[in-house]
């Protein structure tokens, strides 16, 4: 990924312009200088970069800038671990007048860095040809600005689908049942917030969904609103009012209204009636506590229940109405699998010459839904043989980013890298260089973190502290799962990085 690419290296030629040995030399005080200049045009880049990123999808002229982009970056990053070394080494010699009278007798030094200045000029130029074809391709992009990323991406964003049949729904039994039970009016009369969390496409707005579909009629008002990441509230609250007067087969204008008239107006709909609210795909806490506000208690049974990927806004819920919705067993997922894989097969079996073979993608999909129905629908329309299962398990990765009826599970679980904050993306990718299904000990990773510079001062905090935060959230973010707790005998925690886009 070229924005995080770019973070890193930016990060790491602060690190080489901030060092004390800098001041030492004029030669290598020019090369900081001209660092600085390239970090200032990189820094330009990657907001250029996030812009496109949250205003609309990319295209193949755009795609091909942003690896250049992305090369750069890594030639770059590149040279500042050279300076770094190089000028680091020396320091560590003596005093750097004492090792400027051995440079008569040390070539090597002066080709080296003049190898960096000669390298940082052809950076230079490779990124003012990159700022000048930036200008074109946006160009040709067209109304890319003029677009909200998310609305183009609506059709992929999780959502209620009603043909999702009870038996069609695997693995979620428990979860249902503890779902449908919250929903009893009998249970609390007072309104109450059920919450389920967990990583994009585990499945959280199926199961939302199917209880939707069967329990709604106990409710005389029934609301499905999508909220996403660029939630506006005045927009929740005229889309929650179409679907009620909609159910009523009345007609609603309210283009008009302002943010607290149409706030007001819910208030006084809800007032007399037992509703039931979905809020599905919800970010942040804050936003779930303005929408709310308006919601008020009738204290006939309402109920309101959230999706969300955050566990800080899990934790909106009211006590024991949090539920986690946890990546698939084994054997439950190899049946999601095979009942899209063979869905003409009596009772979905498997021929036994694909058995290997479609063991090994599901192993691959990880427990996740989103991803065992999407390939196994794939593999639907293919030859049931093993040279052609055996030649799309090959190109997976490919297929996912390639195939258009495979592309929408890579962008459902991008939106959980795309929002996280920038200090916390560097530290997620880092995770990738860790083996697939290896145990990462928390204290070593910390230290990884800390070491590459990935963590800054904040505060009196010591790094290790900022870093143990940055680490809490990437779990409450069901970014990293936390397979094992060690709290008695060493208190430590053991994380496992979960494949969220296949990279």
């Amino acid at each position: 990924m070229a924005e995080a690419a770019l973070l890193l290296v930016t990060t790491k030629i602060g690190i080489a312009v901030a060092a004390e040995i800098l001041h030492h030399a004029k030669s290598v005080a020019k090369l900081s200088e001209k660092m600085t200049l390239i970090r200032n045009d990189l820094e330009l880049i990657r907001a250029f970069l996030k812009e496109i990123g949250m205003k609309a999808p990319t295209d193949g002229v755009t795609e091909t800038w942003i690896g250049q982009v992305r090369r750069l970056a890594y030639d770059m990053e590149d040279l500042v671990e050279q300076f770094l070394y190089v000028v680091g080494k020396h320091d560590q010699k003596g005093s750097w007048w004492s090792s400027v009278k051995k440079i008569l007798k040390k070539p090597q030094y002066l080709f080296t860095l003049g190898e960096i200045a000669t390298g940082l000029e052809k950076i230079n130029q490779a990124l003012t040809h990159l700022k000048q074809n930036r200008d074109w391709t946006q160009a040709g992009v067209g109304d890319l600005f003029a677009t909200n990323y998310d609305s183009q991406q609506q059709p992929y964003l999780p959502g209620h689908d009603y043909s999702i049949s009870d038996d069609e729904l695997v693995g979620f039994d428990k979860n249902r049942k503890m779902l449908t039970g919250s929903l009893n009016l009998e249970n609390c009369p007072d309104l109450q917030i059920i919450a389920l969390w967990g990583m994009g496409g585990i499945g959280k707005s199926t199961l939302v969904s199917n209880v939707f579909r069967n329990e709604a009629s106990n409710f005389e008002c029934r609301v499905w609103v999508s909220v996403s990441q660029s939630y506006k509230l005045e927009d929740i609250s005229r889309r929650i009012l179409k679907e009620i007067y909609s159910e009523d087969k009345k007609a609603f204008d309210g283009e008009k209204l302002t943010c607290a008239e149409l706030q007001d107006k819910l208030k006084e709909i809800l007032k007399t009636k037992r509703y039931l609210i979905i809020l599905d795909d919800v970010w942040t806490a804050e936003a779930f506590r303005k929408i709310k506000e308006v919601l008020v208690d009738t204290k006939m049974g309402s109920r309101i229940i959230i999706t969300t990927r955050s566990d800080e806004v899990a934790s909106q819920a009211d006590d024991g109405y949090k539920i986690k919705v946890e990546p698939l067993e084994k054997e439950d997922a190899w049946h999601l699998f095979c009942r899209k894989a063979f869905p003409r097969t009596e009772n979905h079996i498997c021929p036994l010459a694909l058995r290997k073979c479609g063991e090994s993608i599901v192993e691959k999909c990880d427990g996740l839904p989103l991803a065992l129905v999407a390939i196994g629908s794939i593999l639907s329309l293919k030859e049931q043989n093993d040279t052609e299962w055996g030649l799309f398990e090959a190109q997976l990765i490919s297929e996912l980013n390639n195939n258009s009826n495979l592309k929408h599970v890579v962008k459902i679980l991008n939106l959980s890298y795309k929002y996280l904050p920038d200090d916390l993306k560097s530290c997620f990718l880092y995770c990738a260089m860790f083996p697939e299904d290896h145990m990462i000990h928390r204290k070593k990773l910390i230290r990884l973190w800390v070491a590459e510079g990935f963590i800054k001062q904040i505060g009196n905090c010591s790094l290790e502290d900022v870093a143990e935060g940055y680490l809490r959230e990437l779990v409450r973010r069901s970014m990293l799962q936390v397979v094992q707790r060690d709290t008695v005998l060493t208190g430590s925690s053991v994380f496992e990085c979960m494949i969220l886009c296949g990279n």
